[in-house]
């Protein structure tokens, strides 16, 4: 067997995904399944159709035309707003963008009318995350109604914001009426309805768990909920048990030895330029395990299943872990579980070093 080793688990995944689109769609609410996360896996990505995904959504158009090469049927969404450069290859291969500016919807525009298209767009409103997103209203206003009345090869399908990635801020009711308050002046600046409001991704799912989202929000666009439990870190919600996990990375002990706790000599800076501060405890059992931040990132957010091990550090290729409240007698060549966090599930998908096992 080769270590480590990604292990993704068919059946929990394929249920913990079900689960998601069946309380969403209770409220009238249409879930947008998120595949950037985990790399575009093709085997998540028939997962997720299987357990009944009509949109999935990237970020990166190479997963947005492997999606339509697995199942030409699925409306495929691109996430991230697009570049000047690559408006021609978006049109071809995304059924609906998000978007944000004008001069990017005009070429958008130009591009499906060359490919004989007609592409649906998103408008994105600033909520305070402060990342994507128009915040003034009148240019808004003046961009929706540009984009009905000029742009004819554009569908504008709706609008929507993003909140909790760079200014951390929270979903709640109020920026989610807010959002339906904009949507209303939009529909009744170009004289129709439009069909979507859609109210962000996994952080703003605990609305919908709690029974608080505001009737209005009619779509979100999720992945990590769908992936993952540490929404209950954050938000005090949890989508499911960590017995339902569906991700487990394995790694293997390569060293196990008892060493000093506080490193010995001159400290200056680790392998990445930290300065960093050590506790002294002591003599401690140490183990290393064949897995580092090149793999998976942040070592800290792994949560190991054997509860009484304690994460130190890392380094590129290593994760070094205190064993030595541990009851179980571990050996060298032995195999150490962990669950994992967001971060940690884009980077280990994503490498190459990494093996992909399917149960």
């Amino acid at each position: 067997m080769t270590y480590p080793k990604f292990i993704i688990d068919k059946k929990k995944l394929k249920n913990n995904a079900k689960n998601v689109l069946g309380m969403c769609n209770k409220l009238g609410i249409e879930v947008v399944g998120v595949v950037k996360g985990i790399n575009g896996l093709e085997g998540v990505i028939k997962i997720l159709i299987d357990a009944g995904f009509k949109t999935l959504a990237s970020s990166r158009l190479s997963q947005l035309r492997k999606i339509k090469e697995i199942s030409p049927g699925i409306l495929t969404y691109g996430l991230r707003i697009p570049m000047l450069s690559e408006v021609d290859e978006l049109v071809s291969c995304a059924d609906i963008s998000l978007n944000s500016s004008v001069e990017v919807l005009r070429e958008l525009n130009r591009a499906a009318f060359q490919q004989h298209k007609r592409h649906n767009v998103i408008i994105m409103i600033e909520c305070g995350d402060l990342r994507e997103g128009i915040f003034d209203e009148e240019e808004l206003l003046n961009t929706a109604i540009e984009v009905e009345k000029e742009l004819s090869n554009l569908h504008l399908l709706g609008i929507g914001t993003n909140l909790g990635c760079y200014g951390s801020i929270m979903p709640t009711p109020e920026k989610m009426l807010e959002l339906i308050s904009k949507a209303d002046k939009v529909s009744e600046a170009i004289g129709r309805k439009i069909e979507v409001v859609s109210g962000g991704a996994s952080t703003s799912l605990p609305l919908v768990g709690k029974q608080i989202m505001p009737k209005g929000i009619n779509q979100l666009r999720i992945g990590d909920a769908l992936y993952i439990s540490d929404l209950d870190d954050c938000f005090q919600y949890k989508v499911f048990s960590d017995e339902d996990e569906a991700f487990t990375l394995q790694a293997e002990i390569v060293e196990l030895k008892d060493k000093p706790s506080h490193p010995i000599g001159t400290i200056a800076v680790d392998a990445f330029g930290n300065k960093k501060e050590y506790v002294d405890k002591g003599i401690r059992r140490r183990a290393l395990i064949a897995v580092g931040k090149q793999d998976l990132g942040d070592c800290f957010h792994l949560r190991p299943l054997d509860k009484r091990i304690e994460i130190i550090g890392g380094s590129s290729d290593h994760t070094i872990l205190d064993i030595t409240e541990c009851k179980n007698r571990y050996c060298l060549g032995d195999i150490i579980s962990f669950h994992v966090m967001y971060e940690n599930l884009l980077m280990l998908s994503q490498s190459e070093y990494v093996e992909k096992e399917y149960i």
